[in-house]
């Protein structure tokens, strides 16, 4: 077997990475009973939430139970996913010379 590069691994089915039915039935439940990112309400935002959130992630031992999930946006979806990974966000400059969020 030779050796893939790096963009030639495929991504595994969304099944294979524990995000089964029941997975699919807490996130429906969680965004109806928690629309708003609960990260951007802690700092006086209000967003919608997209993502339902492993406060654990699955790789490091989490559950698909209620109590580890959070309703978050893309934003801080993808700040806290960078975190768990030990990287940096990145804040962009807008044109205006303030932050972009």
């Amino acid at each position: 077997m030779t050796a893939r590069k790096p963009w030639q691994h495929k991504r595994q089915s969304p099944s294979a990475r524990g995000y089964d039915a029941e997975h699919r039935r807490i996130r429906a439940q969680l965004l109806k009973e928690q629309p708003l990112c609960e990260e951007c309400q802690r700092k006086g935002r209000v967003t919608v939430a997209t993502i339902a959130d492993h406060i654990v992630p699955l790789s490091r031992g989490g559950k698909t139970e209620r109590s580890n999930y959070q309703a978050l946006c893309r934003g801080c979806s993808d700040r806290k996913t960078l975190a768990d990974a030990g990287k940096r966000y990145k804040r962009r400059i807008g044109l205006d010379g303030w932050p972009e969020e």
